[in-house]
């Protein structure tokens, strides 16, 4: 074989190679930050269940300090901009929310990350679309 034809042949090749790379941090990063919604989504399913009352029994969550050490830096790099978190009390076995949640009522943590900060190559890419809203949801019983 001619040394030309090798070196096309290894630019063709190269390319190729390049773009599964690409393609596979890309999804590497975005799996990274939605394992992370997901384990703080537990974490604070898991902080409300055991502090009733102290996350507010329905509505949407302010970012506070308690809420930043039980979620991972990655979703804060943003300051936090990117996250929505919600928590809703449910009485016991029903559907009906609860503004006082005692022993055996049920916390549903919901949370959603803009991810399109992670994206870092064009949205879809050689038509690979890449997710950019993230979202979890955790119940527990409360304590």
């Amino acid at each position: 074989m001619p040394r030309g034809q090798a070196a096309v042949e290894f630019a063709i090749i190269a390319v190729v190679a390049l773009i599964v790379l690409l393609v596979g941090i890309q999804f590497a990063m975005l799996g990274q930050a939605a394992l992370a919604v997901s384990q703080a989504s537990d974490a604070i399913a898991r902080f409300a269940a055991v502090n009733p009352g102290q996350l507010g029994p329905n509505g949407t969550v302010p970012l506070n300090s308690t809420i930043e050490q039980l979620v991972s830096s990655t979703l804060l790099s943003n300051g936090g901009n990117d996250l929505t978190i919600s928590i809703a009390s449910f009485s016991q076995n029903t559907t009906t929310t609860t503004s006082s949640p005692t022993m055996g009522d049920r916390a549903v943590v919901s949370i959603s990350y803009n991810a399109s900060s992670k994206i870092i190559l064009p949205n879809p890419f050689l038509s690979i679309p890449f997710p950019s809203n993230l979202t979890a949801n955790e119940v527990e019983m409360y304590e």
